[in-house]
C-alpha cells in the first residue's frame, strides 16, 4: 500500500473511532493526534539521515515499517486498567509497576463517556512507515474523553493468519509480507542489502513526564511517539551488529528484540517539531 492510500486508511479508521461512541455521555471530548518521528529524546533526530557508521561498519535503513494496534490511555492516581491483573511481562518506560495486557476483544471505549481507569482503542493492527528523515509525520487520531493521563500504551503486534482474530486476517489479505512479522526493515550493512523481521509481540507503556490534559475546551492535542531506529542495531558498546544475524534463530535476535522495546518514548508535541512541549517550555522560562 503506498503512503497516499494509507494515510487514507488512518483516516478512515480514526472516523470509526470517533464513530464508537454511545452517545450516553458528555459530549466535552478532545481529539488526540499521534505522530511519528525517529530520534533519541536526548539527542537531534537522525542529523545524519539514515546512515549510521563507526570505524568499521556502515548501516543503512531505507524503509522501517511496523504493525501497531490496541491504543490506551491510563489515568493518573490509577494502576490497572480495566481487566487487568498485576502479572505479566508488559514493557514500561519510566517508574511504573508493569502489569498484564487484558486482551477481551472489545469495542473501543475511548470515548464512551466514563471515567474509565484507561480510555481504550482496541483497534488495528495497521501498518505505519516510521520516518527516517528530521520531523514528525502524522500516523492516527482517537478521540478521547477529558481527564488526565500519565501514560500512553500500545502493541507492537505480530498478525497471524491461523489466529483466529478476523481483525488479523484483513489486515494480512493486504499485507501479506507480515504474517507473524511485527517489524519489518530493509537497508544494507557494510553495502549488502538485507531484510530484517521479527516476531516481537509485546506491550508498550510510555510514562509521560508531565502528564496529558485533555480538557473540554480543547479541539485538538499532539502526542509524538519518537522512535530511536539508531540503537536498535546497536552492540551496546559503541558497535553495530549485521541486522541479517538478528532474524528469528539469529545470534543477535534476543539483542535487537531488546534494542526496540527501549527505543519508544512518547510526549506532548502541539507544534508538531518532535520535540517534547513541556521540556521546550522550560527552558524558555
Amino acid at each position: 500500500m503506498t503512503k497516499t492510500p494509507r494515510l487514507a486508511a488512518f483516516a478512515a479508521l480514526a472516523g470509526m473511532l470517533a464513530a464508537c461512541s454511545d452517545g450516553s455521555g458528555p459530549s466535552a471530548r478532545s481529539q488526540v493526534t499521534f505522530n511519528l518521528a525517529t530520534g533519541s529524546v536526548t539527542a537531534p533526530a537522525l542529523s545524519q539521515g539514515n546512515t549510521f557508521a563507526n570505524a568499521s561498519d556502515a548501516l543503512v535503513l531505507d524503509k522501517v515499517q511496523l504493525v501497531l494496534r490496541d491504543i490506551k490511555f491510563k489515568r493518573v492516581n490509577e494502576d490497572l486498567c480495566d481487566g487487568e491483573s498485576e502479572s505479566g511481562d508488559a514493557h514500561t518506560s519510566g517508574m511504573i509497576r508493569p502489569t498484564s495486557l487484558h486482551e477481551d476483544g472489545g469495542e473501543d471505549d475511548g470515548d464512551d463517556g466514563h471515567a474509565d481507569a484507561c480510555e481504550s482503542f482496541n483497534a488495528g493492527p495497521f501498518l505505519l512507515d516510521v520516518p527516517l528523515t528530521p520531523g514528525v509525520e502524522k500516523a492516527f487520531s482517537v478521540v478521547v474523553d477529558t481527564g488526565t493521563f500519565d501514560q500512553v500504551r500500545f502493541k507492537i503486534h505480530k498478525p497471524e493468519d491461523d489466529s483466529g482474530d478476523p481483525k488479523d486476517v484483513a489486515f494480512l489479505a493486504a499485507h501479506p509480507e507480515f504474517n507473524k512479522v511485527s517489524i519489518r526493515v530493509e537497508g544494507t550493512f557494510n553495502g549488502t542489502a538485507f531484510v530484517f523481521t521479527t516476531d516481537l509481540d509485546a506491550e508498550q507503556r510510555l510514562a509521560l513526564a508531565t502528564p496529558l490534559v485533555v480538557a473540554e475546551s480543547m479541539q485538538n492535542v499532539d502526542v509524538t511517539i519518537k522512535v530511536d531506529v539508531s540503537g536498535w542495531f546497536s552492540d551496546g558498546a559503541g558497535g553495530l551488529v549485521d541486522p541479517a544475524t538478528a532474524n528469528a534463530g539469529g545470534e543477535n535476535a534476543n539483542l535487537v528484540k531488546d534494542n526496540i522495546r527501549d527505543s519508544f518514548h512518547a510526549f506532548r508535541d502541539d507544534n508538531r517539531d518532535g520535540e517534547d512541549d513541556d521540556q521546550e517550555h522550560g527552558a524558555h522560562d
